[in-house]
């Protein structure tokens, strides 16, 4: 869930492969920087110290020479480099760009933290970590409260987007987007969905919000809170014990062969693109187990 996301960004949009009239010049005629390039001529901060390959300017100033080692890359039209070469980036074979970063910056220091990570090693709360979803940290922390009465800064269907994707897994958009009232009147086997739901809550001793129009959220599946930052007697707080810090993990199994056969044979070629079948290691944050569908038949029934 870390990553090494500002240093990233402003590497993975180099050299963008934009139509434009700079792009035929090279950095010596234009003096312009592909969009969220690192800035040049800049003094390297004392701390850093990079590897003797980086060349440095005078006054240990950031040049093409730092980063590239392709020669005459600064006489170069844009168009004309290689982005391929193995002498692009200095010190050739990083499978991600935020390690050769790193040559640099501190890795530690620029990852993004992992806010879900709630609980200090003596078990008090991180309240800073509060802040980022509420505008106050609510003390009460034993009572099951509404959504609307916890102080989110987004609306509840949209805090989740502050920081992750609208569609993080398969399913994602079908899910937030589904009305329990609207399927339960068109769709004869989705009937009783909302009675389901709270049976589950009250036979589980679990917490499965809604919307105020009945919509299925984010948090309807998804805990945001790790265990123990809310009471044990909240049914917000249950969830599965997952280890937050290494995330959700997969593990290779057996029946992918078949999963890729099957692919094979209605896709062609076209399967290959799509991911192969692993099933699901360690499970963080959800308030209910999904791996062996508890999670799914909260709301849905299946026939056998």
């Amino acid at each position: 869930m870390r990553i090494f996301y500002f240093l990233w960004l402003i590497c993975s949009f180099a050299f963008a492969d934009e139509s434009t009239d700079w792009q035929t010049q090279s950095y010596k005629q234009s003096k312009h920087l592909p969009d969220l390039h690192h800035a040049v001529d800049v003094k390297l901060l004392d701390e850093m110290q990079p590897p003797a390959e980086f060349v440095l300017k005078e006054d240990r100033k950031i040049g093409c020479k730092t980063c590239h080692g392709l020669e005459k890359i600064a006489e170069t039209p844009y168009d004309k480099i290689d982005k391929n070469a193995p002498d692009f980036l200095r010190k050739d074979g990083y499978k991600k760009l935020e390690t050769f970063c790193a040559n640099c910056h501190d890795k530690k220091a620029h990852e993004r933290p992992n806010i879900h990570l709630m609980l200090n090693d003596d078990g008090t709360i991180k309240k800073e970590n509060c802040l980022f979803c509420h505008s106050e940290i609510n003390e009460q922390r034993e009572k099951l409260r509404l959504l609307v009465d916890t102080h989110l800064r987004l609306p509840v269907e949209k805090v989740c987007l502050g920081c992750h994707l609208k569609t993080p897994h398969f399913n994602a958009v079908e899910h937030t987007d589904a009305n329990l009232k609207a399927l339960e009147q068109s769709k004869s086997s989705a009937k009783n969905m909302k009675a389901r739901l709270k049976k589950t809550e009250d036979e589980q001793g679990v917490h499965l919000p809604l919307s105020e129009n009945d919509e299925v959220l984010c948090l309807t599946c998804h805990s945001p809170h790790a265990k123990g930052v809310l009471g044990e007697k909240n049914p917000a707080s249950n969830q599965v014990n997952g280890d937050i810090k290494k995330g959700v993990e997969y593990e290779k199994h057996s029946w992918n062969e078949v999963m890729e056969a099957d692919k094979h044979e209605r896709l062609g070629k076209t399967g290959d693109v799509l991911p192969p079948y692993q099933r699901l290691k360690n499970e963080v944050l959800l308030r209910l187990p999904a791996k062996d569908g508890t999670l799914c038949l909260s709301c849905h029934e299946f026939e056998n």
